[in-house]
């Protein structure tokens, strides 16, 4: 028979966070330190890859503290964003240092690389074009209509290395970029 403590753990990684209450002080630390707002998607992501705490209780510590006011839930760019009112942010900064250093820095450095992410996804074009045998053209664009500044087609194999080639290209856009535009320089 397995205890409420085992359904507590399930999906908390080492270092992880047990108690609803330090969950819910990363969570404010989060969108108190983040130089852009904290969108709700990129929070769920960084607690579950990091294995920071049980999708349950993350779950219930962000809707404890959107009931009591201590973030605030906002419509942006398509998303729910989660924003520490300014009332909260001494007491959340002291509130934190209570937490490992380790899991708060590693909390922080996967939320900046998350955000990072989901902009250059946002903001890069990539087209997929099937082939008849079984590969795809891949056509990764830089600007839009009017305002397109260099686009790039390659021919990728398959699909798992069409993902590979997507996956390596949203790590850096600008390396793919600047290798066209320095051949010709």
């Amino acid at each position: 028979m397995q205890s409420e403590r085992d359904y507590l753990s399930a999906g908390v990684g080492p270092g992880g966070l047990y108690s609803r209450e330090e969950i819910r002080v990363l969570l404010c630390d989060l969108a108190r330190q983040l130089a852009q707002p904290l969108a709700l998607a990129v929070a769920e992501d960084v607690f579950a890859a990091e294995g920071l705490a049980n999708y349950f209780e993350f779950r219930a510590a962000v809707q404890e503290l959107l009931r009591e006011g201590k973030l605030e839930l906002r419509q942006a760019q398509g998303e729910a964003q989660l924003v520490l009112p300014p009332a909260y942010t001494h007491a959340v900064g002291v509130l934190a240092e209570e937490l490992p250093r380790r899991v708060r820095d590693r909390a922080l450095h996967a939320a900046e690389q998350t955000q990072e992410r989901r902009r250059r996804e946002r903001d890069s074009r990539i087209s997929l074009y099937p082939t008849d045998d079984g590969g795809c053209y891949m056509t990764f664009r830089q600007g839009e209509g009017s305002g397109l500044l260099l686009s790039v087609t390659v021919y990728a194999p398959d699909t798992a290395e069409a993902e590979r080639l997507r996956d390596r290209f949203l790590e850096n856009p600008g390396r793919l970029f600047g290798a066209v535009v320095h051949a010709f320089l």
